[in-house]
């Protein structure tokens, strides 16, 4: 056996056992967008009232609500910020972290993005943008609580989140500030945004359980199979009663 050919072996044997994809045509997308189906007057953002603390208003830019936020110029009505992840059926594949810092930010005296989600172990930046004092909280269920202050604009703070986890993030300075994190073992994850659509991509051929999570409507799920080079397409419905 040639050194190349010996090469070549190891290198897809090494692929197989971390569970990654080998190539980009062999694996597969999950895609679709979360529907609101009920009365979106019912959920109308709030404006918060920020006025405790002058240094929030400074910009003239309100903040509103974040607990339900509905994109009402889609057809269907969409939700935003909803978690969509695999949940069961990567067995025992194992991912490494991508090296891309990940930032949540305090902007306006809210938090930016609203539901952050990232690998375990990868890079987590806390950032305070704001010319005033924000006192950072994490409150995980399973990883090291973090709570720490950052009194001037521009200070930042590396955190790691080592264990798969979803927990929420407040302000001790600003009641109204609040966040979602979520932790994975795995790179399959996505937070809807303006559309509402969701795009799992590079997911390995096989039958999985997907989940979306919300904050106030909770969770949803759904089995889907993926055949290699397939996308599959499928959409979840949240209805309040």
């Amino acid at each position: 056996m040639n050194r190349f050919v010996a090469k070549v072996l190891f290198t897809v044997g090494a692929c197989l056992a971390s569970g990654a994809p080998l190539w980009a045509q062999d694996t597969g997308v999950i895609k679709g967008k979360i529907v609101f189906k009920g009365d979106p007057a019912a959920y109308s953002r709030v404006e918060i009232d920020t006025s405790k603390d002058p240094n929030c208003g400074k910009d003239g830019k309100k903040i509103g609500t974040e607990n339900v936020v509905l994109n009402k110029k889609t057809t269907p009505v969409t939700v935003r910020n909803v978690l969509v992840s695999i949940k069961e059926g990567l067995g025992d594949r194992k991912y490494t972290a991508p090296t891309d810092k990940v930032v949540l930010d305090q902007k306006g005296c809210h938090y930016e993005p609203h539901v952050l989600a990232l690998m375990e172990g990868q890079p987590l930046t806390i950032r305070n943008s704001d010319d005033t004092n924000h006192n950072i909280h994490f409150l995980p269920k399973v990883n090291e609580e973090v709570n720490v202050t950052q009194p001037q604009k521009g200070m930042e703070k590396d955190v790691k989140l080592v264990k798969e986890d979803v927990f929420k993030v407040k302000c001790d300075v600003h009641p109204w500030m609040g966040c979602h994190i979520a932790v994975f073992t795995h790179p399959f994850f996505f937070v809807t945004k303006e559309e509402g659509t969701f795009e799992l991509k590079n997911v390995p051929p096989g039958k999985y359980k997907v989940e979306a999570w919300h904050e106030t409507f909770g969770t949803l799920s759904m089995d889907v199979e993926v055949a290699t080079g397939a996308t599959v397409e499928k959409d979840l419905t949240f209805e309040p009663k």
